[in-house]
């Protein structure tokens, strides 16, 4: 009888050795096992382009995650060095083709035209019914398609509105604008003037209006698009696409709570110049930085709809590019990244040397910034983010480059139904 049982148990330790990759490919009695993930049979070595974050930040989680699979080697390359257009045009450029790097972080609005060079998370890692209930839908939008996974955040951020708390209670102000025209309103009383003919801004209502000089333009004008319902870039030509390119460019040509002679908006901003801006989260920090003192307060973006409201997400995140030799153990670390305690972690680590680190990516984690005045704004209007590639500062020249056209073109007296149409035939053609 022992040697019957040592026999058998010699069969099936050689059938799951030679045959079965887990213990639930174990006949018969697999299906009854738990998931168990079960380490490379050699040493893997993965390379990850980063991008924002100081690598003495990653190397935290990265050696927390060799710890646990001593077999892997993760060489963190922050490429923040390259703007990101150039670093777009790499990535892309090598798309297809054998990439140096087994994890790259993209911006969300590439992937729906990188999927194809793209290799999905392994099921077994996460469905995409999980995924979509454990991230804000704008990374399911994004990131999934046709049933498969492409890519997975670890943080989030987007659009923020950033006042001066001063400047408002200097006419009276105490709650921020919901609606965009209420915000129109309160940046009408705050611009203050002077000169001879009282047309030199002194104090700027806010930060709207221009290309030039606001560096977010384009995520701004990306918003009120998305707001009036304009597929970006199908419908740019659209009337709804016409009313909100006005409706942004009257701010400057006939309000005239900014103009081109102000700084760019963050540092006008922490100079006390504008009382309003519309910024990511993290241009926040630069503004803590360059005016520790400044009396600021931040809230969800103003809505065209209140009970339809639709916010901006920005954002990059890790994929694994199809020539990665290594796709598997790839997304494992992927994943390792963006569950709960390694984002946690994250924010910890990043908070040391800044005020605050980079916001959640979860939904179960958004009750952990219910206290932070900096993200609760954010995370609390995240349900509703939606993104495309009018976004700035992520590497969209062409479409950027197109909407700061039509702005200045419809600054300078052109019909927007004109400049709209070559903007969309310049991002489409």
């Amino acid at each position: 009888m022992v040697n019957k049982k040592a026999t058998l148990a010699l069969l099936l330790t050689l059938t799951f050795a030679l045959t079965a990759c887990t213990l639930q490919d174990l006949p018969v009695i697999g299906k009854f096992l738990p998931a168990v993930s079960l380490p490379s049979t050699g040493p893997v070595t993965l390379n990850m382009w980063g991008l924002w974050e100081k690598p003495e930040v990653m190397d935290v989680l990265i050696a927390k995650y060799q710890t646990a699979h001593p077999n892997v080697k993760i060489n963190y390359e922050d490429r923040s060095v390259l703007n990101p257009a150039e670093y777009k045009d790499r990535v892309f450029g090598q798309a297809g083709q054998t990439i140096d790097a087994d994890i790259v972080m993209v911006h969300d609005s590439w992937i729906p035209a990188l999927k194809s060079n793209l290799a999905p998370m392994p099921a077994k890692l996460m469905s995409t019914q999980d995924y979509t209930s454990t991230f804000y839908p704008v990374a399911t939008d994004t990131a999934v398609a046709d049933g498969k996974v492409y890519g997975m955040p670890y943080y989030y951020d987007g659009l923020v509105l950033v006042y001066n708390k001063d400047d408002f209670t200097s006419v009276g102000q105490t709650d921020p604008p919901t609606v965009w025209e209420e915000f129109r309103r309160l940046a009408l009383r705050l611009t203050t003037h002077s000169g001879e003919d009282g047309t030199d801004i002194v104090r700027a209502g806010a930060a709207i209006g221009a290309a030039d000089n606001i560096d977010h333009f384009s995520d701004i004008l990306g918003l009120m698009l998305a707001q009036a319902g304009v597929s970006f870039p199908a419908e740019l030509d659209s009337k709804n696409a016409q009313d909100a390119v006005a409706f942004y460019t009257n701010f400057m040509k006939e309000d005239k709570v900014w103009d081109a002679s102000l700084p760019e908006a963050s540092s006008a901003f922490a100079q006390g110049r504008v009382s309003m801006i519309i910024v990511p989260s993290w241009q926040v920090l630069d503004i803590v930085a360059a005016n520790p003192g400044l009396n600021i307060g931040v809230a969800p973006v103003p809505q065209a709809l209140p009970d339809k409201p639709v916010t901006w997400a920005s954002y990059w995140l890790p994929v694994v590019p199809t020539t990665s030799k290594h796709s598997s153990e790839a997304w494992d670390f992927i994943n390792f990244l963006a569950q709960e305690q390694q984002q946690l972690t994250l924010f910890s680590e990043a908070s040391k040397n800044r005020p605050y680190g980079a916001p959640y990516s979860r939904v179960s984690l958004a009750s952990q910034l219910q206290s932070n005045p900096y993200l609760k704004p954010l995370v609390d209007t995240a349900p509703y983010a939606k993104t495309t590639t009018a976004a700035g500062r992520a590497g969209n020249k062409k479409e950027v480059d197109a909407l700061k056209a039509a702005v200045d073109a419809v600054l300078n007296g052109a019909d927007p139904a004109v400049t709209l149409t070559s903007a969309k035939e310049a991002i489409t053609k």
